[in-house]
């Protein structure tokens, strides 16, 4: 995965060279937050403990990939996470958070230095 800080977008790669563009918006992270019921720190924090539903990961997973600008449905994205396995869709999960969190202070650093 080839991370963009500055635009939170990621280069998702999945099983049989089917790779996805995915990002981290605002508007991402607020869809992801009304979907889940909770805050994106909350749903970062249940991830770390390894107490996240799968449908919590395929709901994440599919609005990163959506607003990577991608047309894809839920069960595509189920097929992908079938094909890749639960733990690496787990993980793909925690570095997209990872990335929304992070995205801001990059940006934040970058205008510092002009």
């Amino acid at each position: 995965m080839s991370p963009s800080q500055i635009r939170a977008e990621k280069l998702l790669n999945f099983p049989n060279n089917v790779d996805y563009k995915a990002k981290m918006t605002l508007d991402v992270v607020m869809s992801i937050e009304s979907a889940l019921g909770k805050s994106i720190m909350k749903v970062a924090t249940k991830l770390s403990e390894a107490d996240v539903p799968m449908n919590d990961v395929l709901i994440i997973l599919t609005l990163a990939i959506r607003g990577g600008g991608n047309d894809i449905k839920d069960n595509d994205v189920k097929a992908l996470i079938n094909q890749m396995g639960l733990v690496d869709a787990i993980k793909m999960c925690g570095d997209l958070l990872a990335l929304a969190l992070s995205s801001g202070d990059e940006i934040d650093q970058k205008k510092s230095e002009l």
